[in-house]
C-alpha cells in the first residue's frame, strides 16, 4: 500500500501561492524600485562631493587674505605715499621738507604733486597712483577679487614702476644725491610689484594671508617710510652742503636733468605767475647734448642771481614751444620796462637779458 506525505500538497500550494501573490502585488514591485534608487543615490553621492570640489579654485579673495596681499599693498602704499608727498611738504614750509617735496617731484604724479616727473612719463606716474589708490580703497573695503585680477594689478604696478626703478642710473650718473631716496622708494615699489605678480595664484582656503587689520598698518607703514627716506635724504644733503662745499650737487648732464630741475622750481614759478621776470638765458633744446650745455649755462646763472628754470610752454608765450628752455630770475616786476631797468643796473644787455611776463 502506498502512503503519501501528508504536506506535500500544501508545502506545493504554499510555494506557488507565494510567487502568485507576489506577482499579484505590484506595490512591492515599486517598493523595490524605490528602494534601488535611493541605495544609487546614496553611492552616487560622494561621486557628486567629489565634481564639485574644484569649484573652490574658482572662488574670490579679499586683497588681504590674498598670498600676494602684502607685496601688492606695499607697492601701492609706496606709489600713492610718492604722489602725496609733495602736499604733505609743501604744507610743513621748512627747508628740508621744500627739499624732500622737490625730489619727490621727480617721480611723483603730476597731480596733485605738481611738476613734470622724468622718472616716468607723467601719465605713467598717475596711472600707477590712480592703480594704487583703488587696490588701496578696494582691500579697506574687504571686497573679493579673482586671482587674474590681482596678476592684472601687479603688472601694471611692475610696468610703471620699471621706468622709475630704471632712471636710478641716470641719477647716479648725473650725481643727483638728493634723488637718491626717491629712487630707494621706487626700485622697492618695484620689487614689490614682481613678487606680487609671483604670488598671484591663491589656494583653495581663504585662510591664508594677512588679516584685514593689518590693511591699514602695511599702508601707514609704506607712507612713513616713504616721508622718512625723503625727509632723511634732504636732511643729510642740506648738512653736507652746510659744511662741504665740495658736496653740491653736479649740474644735471642731460635732458632727464632738466625735467628734473623744472619739476624742482615749479612751485617758485607759480609764484611768479601774473608778473613780469627777467628772462637771462633761452635755447631751443632737441638731444642730450643740448641739454647738457645748457644745464651747464643754467647752473653757473644761480650763482649770480636766483634763478629757476622753465620750459617754453610753461610760461603762456605764444611765440615758444616745449622745445624751448627758458632761465629766468625769481623776482617779480610790474612792467617790462622795470625789468629793462633792472637788466642795466645788472650790466645785462639784450639779448642776455630780456623782460618775459609769466601768464597764469
Amino acid at each position: 500500500m502506498t502512503t503519501a506525505e501528508p504536506n506535500a500538497g500544501p508545502q506545493k500550494r504554499g510555494r506557488h501561492a507565494k510567487r502568485d501573490d507576489a506577482a499579484d502585488r505590484p506595490g512591492d514591485e515599486k517598493a523595490r524600485t524605490a528602494r534601488a534608487r535611493t541605495a544609487k543615490a546614496r553611492t552616487e553621492q560622494p561621486r557628486d562631493g567629489v565634481t564639485a570640489e574644484p569649484s573652490k579654485k574658482l572662488s574670490r579673495h579679499a586683497v588681504a587674505h590674498h598670498p600676494a596681499g602684502a607685496s601688492l599693498l606695499t607697492a601701492t602704499g609706496l606709489v600713492t605715499g610718492l604722489a602725496l608727498a609733495p602736499l604733505l611738504f609743501d604744507q610743513v614750509r621748512f627747508e628740508v621738507a621744500t627739499r624732500a617735496a622737490d625730489a619727490a617731484r621727480s617721480a611723483a604724479a603730476p597731480w596733485p604733486a605738481g611738476g613734470e616727473p622724468w622718472f616716468w612719463p607723467g601719465w605713467v606716474a598717475t596711472t600707477a597712483a590712480i592703480v594704487g589708490l583703488a587696490v588701496l580703497v578696494v582691500a579697506a573695503l574687504g571686497l573679493k577679487l579673482p586671482d587674474v585680477v590681482v596678476l592684472a594689478t601687479a603688472v601694471v604696478l611692475v610696468a610703471t614702476t620699471t621706468r622709475a626703478a630704471w632712471a636710478t642710473f641716470d641719477v647716479l650718473d648725473a650725481r643727483l644725491w638728493e634723488l637718491i631716496p626717491v629712487c630707494i622708494v621706487c626700485v622697492i615699489a618695484f620689487v614689490s610689484a614682481a613678487a606680487a605678480a609671483f604670488r598671484w595664484r591663491s589656494p583653495d582656503s581663504d585662510d591664508t594671508g594677512m588679516g584685514t587689520g593689518e590693511v591699514a598698518g602695511v599702508t601707514i607703514g609704506a607712507w612713513l617710510l616713504v616721508v622718512l627716506l625723503l625727509l632723511g635724504g634732504s636732511a643729510i644733503a642740506s648738512s653736507a652742503q652746510t659744511h662741504a662745499d665740495a658736496f653740491v650737487t653736479s649740474p644735471p648732464q642731460d635732458l632727464a636733468g632738466l625735467l628734473s630741475v623744472r619739476a624742482a622750481d615749479a612751485p617758485e614759478l607759480d609764484d611768479l605767475r601774473g608778473s613780469w621776470v627777467p628772462q637771462v638765458a633761452a635755447a631751443q633744446v632737441g638731444d642730450d647734448t643740448g641739454a647738457s650745455a645748457y644745464a651747464v649755462g643754467h647752473h653757473d646763472r644761480t650763482t649770480r642771481f636766483p634763478t629757476v628754470l622753465a620750459r617754453g610752454n610753461d610760461v603762456g608765450a605764444p611765440d615758444l614751444d616745449d622745445t624751448w628752455w627758458l632761465s629766468l630770475v625769481a623776482q617779480r616786476f610790474g612792467s617790462g620796462a622795470e625789468v629793462a631797468a633792472w637788466c642795466a643796473a645788472n650790466g645785462l644787455a639784450e639779448p642776455n637779458c630780456s623782460p618775459r611776463l609769466v601768464s597764469g
